[in-house]
């Protein structure tokens, strides 16, 4: 190899204070800004929620959901996702099996749900709710799954919409779900 040439240049893989420094660039330039505006968008098809992507990884995920009044899902778990919920606008009400309150929150509170924990919950009141979303996926997004306990309280399956803020598209569950799969490498 040449004193001009460099290692990536021929094939040959960087080592020390270069390998490392190429580490660091590649994680930062997965550094982006974001931020929350309600998008200009009405509940389609009856759906009751809104999931609005902020910003996420192969490990993990932030978004916001809308509620509206009657937002409940069912009750359900992920094996693969610790959750962090809190509430941004209105409140909302979380439940464990058999209805259990676990607590009813308004702006600033709400709870951590532990991957395998068992949960439901719904906005309370007439006013529109906001309820941040925090997802981690210690296996990788490609192992997110949502596991139902109790069946949809609603004709819909209780299942929202996604609008992804980079894009200004809106998706399915599902297809949101597999777009997650599709950019998780591991």
């Amino acid at each position: 190899m040449s004193e001009t040439e460099k290692p990536a240049e021929t094939g040959e893989d960087l080592r020390g204070a270069e390998k490392k420094e190429a580490f660091h660039l590649a994680a930062e330039a997965l550094i982006h800004n974001f931020a929350f505006t309600r998008p200009d968008i009405e509940f389609p098809n009856q759906k009751k929620k809104i999931h609005v992507k902020l910003a996420g990884t192969n490990s993990v995920r932030a978004s916001i959901q809308i509620l509206k009044e009657g937002g409940e899902n069912n009750l359900h778990y992920h094996p693969n996702m610790d959750l962090i919920y809190m509430v941004l606008k209105g409140r909302i009400r979380f439940y464990g099996p058999g209805d259990k309150v676990l607590g009813e929150f308004g702006p600033t509170e709400g709870l951590l749900i532990p991957e395998n924990s068992r949960y439901w919950f719904e906005s309370v009141g007439t006013d529109e709710a906001h309820l941040l979303q925090i997802a981690g996926f210690p296996k990788g997004v490609s192992a997110f799954k949502r596991i139902s306990i109790d069946p949809p309280k609603h004709a819909d399956g209780g299942e929202g919409v996604w609008f992804d803020t980079a894009s200004g598209k809106t998706l399915t569950d599902a297809e949101q779900q597999d777009l997650e799969r599709q950019n998780d490498p591991g």
